[in-house]
Parts: structure tokens; C-alpha cells; sequence
């Protein structure tokens, strides 16, 4: 029925006459709403107004950032039962300190190129999505750090019956990798790389998904396949990152019990298996290894306004290497969405995660990471964010932890359903107890997006 249809808490439809109404009152607000803004220059207090007659509450689920909005949401070009939805987004970076680097900071301004392709299923049942991304990065003075990533993925679901159903998908990514890196080779001294790590990252997962009643049953797999290339450095030799190529395989049974509505308690386990290209064991370090996990938790919904999820449970990692240290502790993740009115959402979270790195002598890194993301709806058209992350990692079987604090904000305004202007800043501040490992790095940027 439309936006106007869910004016009336607990009404489904709306007569003519009441459409009326609604209409003639929601003008007489915006023209009084009009008037303040005049006499008071508070256009977002006419915004409030406005929201208060035609939108009272978010539909469930629904966010600041992921409301629809037809008036300003691309349409795409159909073809058949898909839509297709190209885009381009250029953007001008300038970076504070681009070789993370704790002395001797080198700013640089970064011109980014970013085309997209999305092409999703318009169907009653099943879905499918096919699409591809690139980001081109061009430096105006160090051009050794340009850069060409791109990504190419397909993905499913086959809806067997009402509820059970199965996903699949499968991601070709190649990338570089960040001079912020704890792994990146410039940081490890020596004679540096005269250019970035860039390295190829190949996925495929499957899940299945059952609903028996109010027993939810899960299966899923997936599989990674990391491959770094070698780097040349300044001094005309060659970093081999053979050593550093991997495969990951892994697997996971999830068990719910739904106790209440939108309340859904589970169980769930997993393993691991993590293998290193054939190495040197003498000089290199093997760092193959098998894991497990087992996690306790509960998703919830209330009323779609407050959801989320929380799990709790514990995580090892057994490392073949005898050098290394088998690394086992609680891990755990919890996230709630919250949105109290139709202009703001609050989303937060905190996960406790293990991370494979390839530190000499660490066998793995235990990362607590805390996000918080606050987004408010100044205008229709104009989305506001704020944003602050706290990450801590702590590196097993070596004295070393750094600190991630990140602060930022941006503005999206969407001039119209073809064209939007996206501005940002962030600041970063990594404290490390590893010697020459703290860096500052600011951040802004502008940029347009057009889309179809």
C-alpha cells in the first residue's frame, strides 16, 4: 500500500477519506513546520515534524541506512526477472601518513577509481547475485603504492520449502595489502619493498538451513585459498611470500531451540583446518594447524526497533610447529541495532576472535575488537554518521600487543536516485609495546557515487 499505509499504529489498511485527512494535516504541519524554520533557521526540527505524521515508527528491522527510499533509491535496468545496477564512484583521499609509519610521516593525496556491477534475481522465490567490484588507487607523488583491487562473486539461495532452504557462493578477491598491517613486510626492517604486498584470496561457502517447528538445524562449510605474491625491494632483491600462502578449510553445526518469539537460543560448533604451502620446516616456521570452536548464544528481536545477537564460548588452535604455541581462550561476540525513532540508528558490537598472522615467533593473534556506529537522518536526503572502534590485539607466544583507536565521521547526500556526494574524515592511533610500531594516520576524503 505504500508508505502512507502504516500511518496508523495497528491498522493494515486506510480508507480513502483517512488518507485524506492524514494528507491535509501532514500539510498544515510541514507549512507551520515552515514557519519555524524561518523564524528559528532549524531545518532538521521541520524534518521532525514531518516524520512525526508520516513515518511514527521504523518497520521492523528496518535502519537509517537501510531504509527504503523510493523517491531517491536507484532503480536499475531490468533484464528479465534481474535487475542490474552499474555504478562509479570517484573519490580524492588525502592521507596523512601512508606508510604508517611512526617517524619521518610522507602525506599523499589519492585519486580513487571504484566502478561496480551488481546484477540480483527479481524473484518470488529463490534469489541470485552476481557482482563485481574494483578499487584503482593513483598516488600523486608515490606512485610505487598504486594500486588495482578487484573482487568477481556469485551467490544463492535455493528456498527447498517455506522453511528450509540452502546457500552458496563462491569470490575471487585480489587486494593489497595495508601498510598498517601488523604482517607487512616494510614493518618486519631490512632493505623495504618498493611497492605493496598484493595477494589473491579465492572462497567458496554452502549452508543449509532447516526450521522443524521451533528447531532450527545449520550446516555450513566453506573454504579460502590465500596466495601472496613476492615483493621486490629497494635494494634489487626479492621478498618471498611463499611461506605465507595458505589454504583454510572449515566447518560448523548450529542448533536452535526459538523459546520466544524473535528469541532464538543455539549451539554451535566448529573446525578448522589450516594448511601452509610445503616449507623449509628448518628455517621457516610450519604453521599448520587444526582448530575448534564450541559458542553458546541467543538472537533476539524486539519488535524489530532493538535486535541483535550475543554468543559466548571457546576457541584453540593447535600449531604442528613445536615452536609455536598452542593458543586456546574464551572468545565470544555480541551486537544490538537500536533505533528509537525513523532519523537515528545505534549499532554496536564487541567480538573476541583468534587471527592468523605471520609475526616471526607469534602463533596467532587473540583480537577484541568494541564498534559503535551512530547514524541520524538530518534531511531525507542526508545521512549523518559518526563512528568510534577500540581493537586490541594481543599476540600469542611473543611480548608484543598493539592498540587500535579510530574515530570518525561522515555525511551521505543523496542528490538524487542517480547521484549522491559522500564526505568523510577518520583518525587513527595505533600504540604498540614493539619497538618502532606506533603510527597516526589522518584521513578525509570526498568523493560522488553515480549509480543507475
Amino acid at each position: 500500500m505504500g508508505e502512507m499505509s502504516k500511518i496508523l499504529p495497528g491498522s493494515e489498511k486506510m480508507s480513502q477519506k483517512q488518507r485524506t485527512r492524514i494528507f491535509t494535516f501532514g500539510v498544515i504541519t510541514l507549512l507551520l513546520g515552515y514557519e519555524v524554520v524561518l523564524a528559528q533557521t532549524a531545518t532538521e526540527q521541520l524534518v521532525r515534524d514531518q516524520r512525526a505524521v508520516v513515518r511514527p515508527r521504523p518497520d521492523r528491522g528496518e535502519t537509517v541506512t537501510n531504509r527504503p527510499r523510493p523517491e531517491l533509491d536507484p532503480l536499475g535496468a531490468r533484464a528479465g526477472g534481474f535487475l542490474i545496477h552499474p555504478g562509479l564512484e570517484l573519490r580524492e583521499v588525502y592521507d596523512t601518513n601512508i606508510f604508517a609509519s611512526d617517524n619521518d610521516e610522507k602525506g599523499d593525496f589519492i585519486t580513487l577509481v571504484r566502478p561496480l556491477l551488481d546484477i540480483v534475481s527479481d524473484w518470488n522465490n529463490h534469489a541470485f547475485d552476481l557482482n563485481a567490484n574494483a578499487t584503482i588507487g593513483r598516488h600523486a607523488d608515490q606512485g610505487e603504492e598504486d594500486f588495482e583491487d578487484f573482487a568477481v562473486g556469485a551467490n544463492g539461495r535455493v528456498d527447498i520449502t517455506q522453511r528450509a532452504n540452502l546457500r552458496a557462493g563462491v569470490s575471487y578477491n585480489r587486494l593489497h595489502e595495508g601498510r598498517g598491517s601488523p604482517d607487512d613486510v616494510r614493518r618486519e626492517g631490512g632493505s623495504p619493498p618498493v611497492e605493496p604486498t598484493v595477494f589473491d584470496v579465492g572462497s567458496v561457502f554452502l549452508t543449509y538451513q532447516q526450521w522443524l517447528g521451533r528447531f532450527l538445524l545449520e550446516l555450513d562449510g566453506a573454504a579460502d585459498q590465500l596466495d601472496y605474491d613476492d615483493v621486490r625491494t629497494e635494494n634489487g632483491g626479492t621478498i618471498i611470500n611463499d611461506d605465507r600462502d595458505r589454504a583454510i578449510i572449515a566447518g560448523g553445526l548450529k542448533l536452535g531451540f526459538e523459546f520466544l518469539p524473535g528469541y532464538t537460543a543455539f549451539v554451535r560448533g566448529a573446525v578448522d583446518h589450516r594448511r601452509y604451502d610445503n616449507l623449509d620446516v628448518l628455517t621457516v616456521l610450519d604453521r599448520d594447524s587444526e582448530g575448534y570452536l564450541i559458542e553458546l548464544g541467543t538472537d533476539l528481536d524486539l519488535t524489530g526497533v532493538l535486535f541483535g545477537d550475543v554468543a559466548i564460548g571457546y576457541r584453540s588452535q593447535d600449531y604442528d610447529d613445536p615452536r609455536l604455541d598452542t593458543v586456546g581462550d574464551v572468545t565470544g561476540r555480541a551486537s544490538l541495532t537500536w533505533t528509537p525513532t525513523g532519523l537515528t540508528t545505534l549499532s554496536a558490537s564487541i567480538t573476541r576472535e583468534i587471527i592468523e598472522t605471520t609475526v616471526d615467533g607469534a602463533s596467532a593473534i587473540f583480537e577484541t575488537a568494541g564498534y559503535a556506529v551512530l547514524d541520524h537522518e538530518l534531511l531525507r536526503n542526508l545521512l549523518l554518521q559518526a563512528r568510534v572502534s577500540v581493537v586490541g590485539d594481543d599476540f600469542q607466544g611473543i611480548d608484543r600487543s598493539d592498540t587500535y583507536i579510530r574515530a570518525g565521521f561522515g555525511a551521505n547526500y543523496l542528490m538524487n536516485r542517480y547521484v549522491r556526494l559522500e564526505l568523510s574524515y577518520d583518525h587513527l592511533d595505533r600504540s604498540s609495546d614493539a619497538q618502532s610500531q606506533d603510527f597516526v594516520d589522518d584521513t578525509i576524503a570526498l568523493g560522488v557515487w553515480v549509480q543507475i
